[in-house]
């Protein structure tokens, strides 16, 4: 007989009752609902036959199944099973144990691949709109006050559901979670050119928000299934490799809009990219129903999940507001970079706007380098012991943070001397130094961005959530700040450069003294 997940047999290990091993097996036999149940939660696992047996979550991945004194009814816990249950235990008596387990190496290849995958698509959606926003602003007459509050929407909904994506995709199953993000996000990328043509900008603003909402649970539902499905041991070149999609979808975006937007004009690129996310559906969603199973369905009791997140400890705890710090920082930056640079590249170097896109490309194909060294040299250093977690992370968010603020301040420079560089010969070297800044910023992936995942197996989709949140609000409020400094400063990028360096800066210290890899929650 095959128990919970589809193998292993139970084992008695204490005086389990002969009634409890018998129910555990039949219900073992078809299968348990792959939801995620919060801390001491009272679930009923309901069978084909409508017979319930109480359960009681318990934190950890760890699923025990232990008769309570005077019962012959099961009780136990589960957690968010298939994804990393990694054995069982208990501290009570007459205990049956029951294997729960993880997905196989291929199983994560495969899963790896999907979520970087839907990390490409949410990236080229979203870039979609830093190049058309030229043509766009052509056509409407916008200024770069305009077109920052453009860009900027859609980081406020972005905002939105970071901050509440974590707690949907704790709450329920992250895969789904994440599918109904994918819809939300693929259907307002369609609408995207309908709005800026109904010549109301309120109601452009609004769709791009809508979008924003969409792409925001993306990356609290990644943060849980990785948590979940991902050994330790390659998790941080896991998330490196889906940090990487992201950056492989802003390449493919940069090159491709162009030669589109040429061909077709500016609203193609808005239905073609569009058009990705019901692709990528197609092979996600028989995950998503693998996950649900087919045979046993769990009814939620009395207790609210919110209860059982540790709010006020989350709020307080260093290590959290050090990685906030950091991706704050790092953010900042790279909402720069995103919206920013194909405009950058066009004012300062006289450029046509496919040149410009085309400009971008290097330094996000070395960004994709680097994001995925950051990860191999990571995990290279902890599992051969010559580093334990904490100073890897530490060590990879220094050079993602101090590295690209030496190159910010040489671009400022050259900018506060009043050089007017001409294409010719000061091009290639505004690329370069472009091509450091955000190729070492990509070292980050190992550093915050693999950190909320080391503070908590249950929790690191809200804490991913709450971060990259608090950057979004940075982002949006620096992408428009951003257009409104250029227009009062006449278009002096050195402001914008120092500014950006300085908080690089700032975000590194913070991180460095207070950042942790211990398990807290």
């Amino acid at each position: 007989m095959r128990g919970f997940g589809g193998i292993s047999r139970p084992r008695a290990l204490g005086r389990a009752s002969h009634a409890s091993v018998s129910r555990a097996m039949k219900i073992g036999a078809r299968g348990m609902n792959r939801k995620t149940c919060q801390d001491d939660e009272s679930v009923a696992i309901v069978d084909n036959n409508g017979k319930s047996m109480p359960y009681r979550a318990v934190k950890n991945n760890i699923l025990v199944v232990a008769p309570p004194k005077g019962q012959s009814v099961l009780h136990g816990v589960m957690k968010e099973f298939p994804d990393n249950v990694v054995g069982t235990t208990t501290e009570e008596k007459d205990t049956e144990f029951m294997r729960v387990p993880g997905l196989d190496m291929k199983e994560v290849l495969i899963l790896v691949g999907m979520i970087t995958a839907v990390s490409f698509v949410c990236s080229v959606d979203r870039a979609a709109m830093s190049v058309a926003i030229l043509p766009m602003s052509a056509e409407f007459g916008w200024d770069s006050s305009v077109k920052g509050a453009v860009s900027s929407s859609f980081f406020a909904g972005y905002m939105i559901t970071n901050i509440f994506g974590g707690y949907l995709a704790t709450r329920f199953c992250p895969k789904a979670v994440l599918a109904a993000g994918v819809i939300l996000w693929s259907c307002f990328t369609f609408e995207t050119p309908f709005a800026a043509s109904s010549d109301s900008l309120s109601t452009l603003l609004l769709v791009r928000g809508i979008m924003g909402i969409g792409e925001g649970v993306a990356y609290p539902s990644i943060q849980n299934i990785v948590r979940h499905s991902v050994p330790d041991s390659m998790r941080s070149r896991s998330l490196s490799f889906i940090y990487s999609g992201h950056q492989l979808g802003t390449i493919a975006s940069y090159l491709s809009s162009p030669s589109i937007i040429s061909m077709y004009g500016w609203q193609s690129v808005f239905g073609i990219f569009g058009s990705l996310g019901f692709v990528w559906l197609l092979g996600w969603l028989p995950l998503t129903r693998e996950a649900q199973g087919n045979a046993v369905q769990v009814k939620r009791e009395s207790v609210t999940p919110a209860t059982s997140i540790p709010w006020k400890k989350i709020a307080t705890s260093p290590s959290v507001w050090a990685i906030v710090a950091a991706q704050v920082s790092v953010g900042i930056g790279s909402g720069l970079s995103f919206s920013w640079l194909p405009t950058y590249f066009s004012q300062q170097y006289n450029v046509s706007s496919d040149q410009a896109a085309y400009l971008c490309l290097i330094p996000f194909v070395a960004t994709v380098v680097a994001t995925n060294m950051s990860g191999w040299i990571a995990d290279g250093l902890v599992n051969n012991g010559h580093m334990n977690l904490t100073r890897t992370r530490k060590l990879m968010q220094g050079i993602a943070s101090v590295g690209p603020a030496l190159f910010l301040f040489q671009l400022a420079a050259e900018s506060h001397a009043g050089i007017q560089p001409d294409v010719h010969d000061r091009l290639g070297e505004a690329v370069a130094l472009v091509t450091a800044w955000l190729a070492l910023g990509g070292f980050s992936a190992a550093g915050y961005g693999s950190n909320h995942t080391d503070l908590s197996k249950s929790y690191s989709g809200i804490l991913f959530g709450l971060s990259n949140g608090l950057a979004s609000i940075a982002g949006s409020i620096t992408i428009y700040a951003t257009g409104v400094i250029l227009n009062k400063s006449d278009n002096d990028w050195g402001i914008i450069f120092d500014l950006a360096a300085i908080i690089y800066i700032l975000g590194a210290l913070v991180y460095v003294k207070f950042a942790s890899c211990e398990e807290e929650f």
